[in-house]
């Protein structure tokens, strides 16, 4: 409770001359950088075939925006499984700026992905990648059904949309609240802050007044909240507050702002993946604060992943996708740091950009010149598995857009279909092969779990400065498993994003990074209490 007090209180040749080579391909990538338009059509036809999935309830495609400002990070949310993206341009800025002055992202997006076997040897995936672009969505707005593991169109338009609440209005409500128990006066409706009032948490009497639709009763529960008198129900007139619900964490915190809305794999077909439903729900709570240290430049994501199936699911993985760009697109390497479930993004150089600090690729986009930053993705915790144990981060792989020159191998691209998706969630490339240690991990020496395990500034280890690998477009997973998802399960996934400005290059030290991740990790390990 202290935290409520508180707060009511040097590049080489091989790497320049690939860099050349890799200019003269850009021109056929489209205006927003870099999805592959061949890979994007082929989407788009293949929506048109997904008949055989047979199981679909019409939710139109998610269509919410908005942005998380509340620090030095503006990061984009969406409603239909991705994020940090407006489904054309990168939009995890940060430094954030004022009005009028250049954006640089450090981020294009990243989503959730999700795949297991049923027990009739059917494989089950849902994983949003580029599909916004073309409307090839695996994700829709709002719950399940928890009887029935179904939605309908009504309930998917009505949960299209997000619910923001800040700090400062939970410090104005517990003042409020305290000051009628002075008195000895009721806390009267009025004096609640809307935000606070019209929080979507279990038993809520006041969320249908304001945003005119009833909220489901389901004993996983919906957004986090302070219990005053215990009895499961959200009443902020009986001094109830919004919180972050992190499992094994009692003692209550909130941050300075806090978004919260919720998606499902089960409103219509799949036509990013091309799987079939798992039926899940998930809940999402994305939150950051203001500060004057280093968490001043972080973001939170927690996610409740909730099975809404009748069946078990066998050899399931959970994962983080990340498209990671670090101002100009295709001049970034990446890595990861095993002791701390840590992937991370560098530039490949010391200039952000192809032609000095510009990258006009059939479009400018903003780059970060000779002020390059590092950016991490620390995955804190993965699923249970069936004996309640907890995964951690049990592979680190990427893949290319197939769309760059010089072509990558074919193995190490976008996946296409639900089985290249789940051999990358499962650790390996898209064809199936392992990853490998060595070079670019692709058929080069003993399988491995994790890809770049050291960090680029160490001359005899792996990594991609190390290897002086071409320029490219590299997308990362991180992920948990195998494990079987049982009917009715509630797992989290937690992730935090970290940035650290302008560092030495080329091939950087990541100390700064680690921490920055370091100071994380603790919020992380403290229950998020500053």
């Amino acid at each position: 409770m202290r935290n409520m007090i508180r707060r009511t209180q040097g590049t080489s040749f091989a790497i320049r001359l690939s860099a050349v080579i890799v200019l003269a391909g850009l021109l056929a990538l489209p205006a927003f950088g870099h999805i592959n338009p061949a890979l994007a059509a082929r989407r788009s036809q293949a929506k048109n075939n997904n008949n055989q999935l047979g199981f679909r309830e019409n939710c139109d495609n998610a269509v919410s925006q908005i942005d998380m400002a509340i620090n030095n990070v503006r990061a984009r949310l969406l409603t239909g499984g991705d994020a940090w993206w407006d489904s054309n341009d990168a939009r995890y800025v940060v430094p954030k700026v004022p009005p009028g002055v250049p954006e640089v992202s450090s981020i294009f997006s990243g989503a959730v992905w999700l795949g297991g076997v049923d027990p009739g040897g059917n494989l089950k995936v849902a994983a949003q990648q580029h599909g916004r672009s073309t409307g090839d969505f695996d994700f829709f707005p709002g719950p399940l059904n928890p009887e029935t593991g179904k939605t309908d169109q009504e309930t998917c338009a009505r949960w299209d949309k997000f619910f923001v609440v800040n700090g400062a209005s939970i410090q104005e409500h517990l003042r409020n609240w305290n000051q009628a128990q002075v008195e000895g006066r009721d806390y009267k409706e009025e004096d609640i802050p809307k935000d606070v009032r019209g929080w979507p948490a279990r038993g809520n009497r006041f969320f249908e007044s304001i945003h005119q639709f009833q909220l489901p009763n389901t004993r996983q529960g919906l957004a986090g909240f302070y219990d005053q008198n215990g009895n499961g129900d959200y009443e902020p007139d009986l001094g109830d507050f919004p919180v972050i619900e992190i499992r094994g964490c009692e003692e209550p915190q909130f941050p300075d702002q806090m978004t919260f809305w919720i998606y499902n794999d089960a409103g219509n077909i799949h036509a990013q993946s091309q799987g079939s439903p798992i039926q899940m729900e998930v809940q999402v709570q994305a939150f950051a604060y203001a500060t004057n240290d280093e968490i001043n430049d972080m973001t939170f994501q927690r996610y409740k992943l909730i099975n809404r199936a009748i069946e078990s699911i066998d050899s399931t993985f959970f994962a983080m996708w990340v498209d990671p760009d670090l101002g100009c697109p295709l001049d970034d390497y990446i890595g990861s740091d095993t002791l701390r479930d840590l992937a991370y993004v560098y530039n490949q150089d010391a200039l952000d950009g192809f032609t000095g600090c510009t990258c006009n690729i059939g479009g400018a986009i903003n780059t970060y010149c000779d002020e390059i930053p590092l950016l991490g993705v620390d995955y804190f915790r993965g699923p249970l598995d069936e004996f309640g144990n907890e995964i951690g981060m049990s592979s680190f792989t990427y893949f290319n857009n197939q769309g760059v020159t010089p072509a990558p191998p074919n193995g190490t691209t976008d996946p296409e279909n639900a089985q290249e998706f789940y051999n990358y969630l499962s650790g390996s490339w898209k064809d199936g092969t392992p990853f490998t240690y060595g070079g670019d991990a692709y058929l080069d020496g003993e399988p491995v779990s994790y890809a770049f395990t050291d960090p680029p500034n160490s001359p005899n280890g792996w990594s991609m400065c190390t290897q002086a690998l071409p320029p490219g477009d590299r997308r990362t997973i991180q992920a948990s498993g195998p494990f079987r998802l049982d009917p009715g399960a509630v797992n989290e996934l937690i992730i935090g994003v970290v940035w650290v400005p302008d560092q030495s290059y080329p091939c950087p030290s990541i100390r700064k990074l680690q921490e920055a991740d370091d100071i994380a990790q603790a919020l992380f390990d403290n229950c998020f209490e500053l």
